[in-house]
């Protein structure tokens, strides 16, 4: 298991978060080494998904301590937190970048969330993230699994889809401007 000290991001506003499911955010989540599985208990159904790569600033640089707060559904749709029957931290956490801004999570895959107030017919399992690292503008985004997509994700949008291989495995860097 990993650790479970928890922290706010001071620097998000919840009324501010245009590109993730803003309706889901929980603040205060457990803070995760950069190598980390966001199940909170083991035996997670659901069909594996590991999310690794570099966080960086546009010029190349590698971003240590950067942090990931990520969070999503699970293979049913639900999402922690919302659920007197789903451990509140599920799926959640706040994964901080190692000494070469490398991340690498291990999860499942998300299935589309049922009792989204957003939901539409196109609507396909995905992955919120905000990125923050000091000095730089965060980055927020719903990443979307896809297959041959690019590995980049360079700005907030609503939607980022990310590569990912046959065996559930996402390459993803995410690129921080300065402030």
């Amino acid at each position: 298991m990993t650790s479970t000290s928890t922290t706010t991001a001071p620097h998000v506003d919840r009324a501010g978060l245009d590109h993730v499911d803003r309706e889901f955010y929980l603040p205060a989540q457990r803070v995760l080494p950069w190598k980390a599985n966001l199940a909170a208990l083991p035996g997670e159904p659901g069909t594996p998904l590991r999310i690794a790569g570099v966080v960086r600033s546009r010029d190349g640089d590698p971003l240590s301590g950067a942090e990931l707060e990520i969070w999503h559904a699970d293979a049913d749709g639900c999402y922690s937190g919302y659920s007197v029957e789903i451990l509140r931290n599920n799926l959640r956490g706040i994964v901080v970048t190692c000494a070469g801004g490398r991340f690498d999570i291990s999860t499942v895959r998300p299935a589309p969330c049922e009792f989204s107030s957003a939901r539409s017919e196109a609507d396909v399992g995905h992955v919120n993230v905000i990125v923050h690292a000091r000095g730089f503008r965060p980055l927020e985004t719903r990443l979307v699994p896809t297959p041959g997509a690019s590995r980049e994700v360079g700005a907030s949008a609503v939607e980022s889809p990310v590569g990912v291989s046959a065996g559930g495995e996402v390459a993803c860097d995410f690129v921080l401007d300065p402030v």
